[in-house]
């Protein structure tokens, strides 16, 4: 017993003086620094990552990259290019710079990971700039362009009522059981 506690009493006194003498507090802050360095520069490349789409303020713009996004893994097919530049000039009435537009928003697309992102990100602009019918027929122009080549897989069905639930046209329980 004698020899437990000389033992534990100098690893105890050793402990102390790293702390004191050798900057031991030191070593354990900056461990916590660089711990809280790391976390804010992961927060500021996500950040970074997303400005586009948190910067996108036109509702019609946010449009055209979800439409893009719904594509089977974000590449669209020259028929679902077609559908989309065909909805940005009668829906949208962009009739002179369709090209430009859809050039940004294919960057913007570029930027989010998926289309519930994306959806996510742009539903407090849809639900604060658009009435309720200008969200169904959102919700249409991207079913529309998801059905366009073999029709809506499963994925897509899934990301469309993410849409759906976050510009209010469904209430979460109700597509919990449609789902069953």
């Amino acid at each position: 017993m004698p020899v437990v506690v000389l033992i534990a009493s100098t690893l105890i006194f050793w402990l102390i003086y790293w702390f004191v003498r050798m900057d031991g507090l030191d070593h354990v802050r900056e461990h916590f620094r660089q711990r809280k360095d790391a976390a804010r520069r992961i927060k500021a490349r996500e950040t970074e990552r997303t400005a586009p789409l948190s910067a996108t303020e036109d509702p019609r713009e946010a449009a055209i990259v979800l439409m893009l996004l719904i594509t089977r893994g974000g590449d669209p097919t020259p028929a679902q290019i077609a559908a989309i530049q065909d909805k940005m000039r009668t829906v949208f009435s962009f009739d002179h710079d369709v090209n430009d537009r859809l050039t940004h928003a294919r960057f913007t697309a570029g930027r989010a990971q998926d289309f519930a992102e994306a959806a996510i990100l742009f539903a407090p602009l849809f639900n604060k700039q658009l009435t309720a019918d200008e969200r169904r027929e959102l919700v249409n122009m991207v079913e529309e362009i998801a059905r366009i080549d073999d029709g809506p897989s499963a994925i897509q069905i899934e990301a469309i009522d993410v849409l759906k639930r976050k510009v209010g046209l469904v209430q979460p329980t109700e597509s919990a059981q449609r789902g069953r």
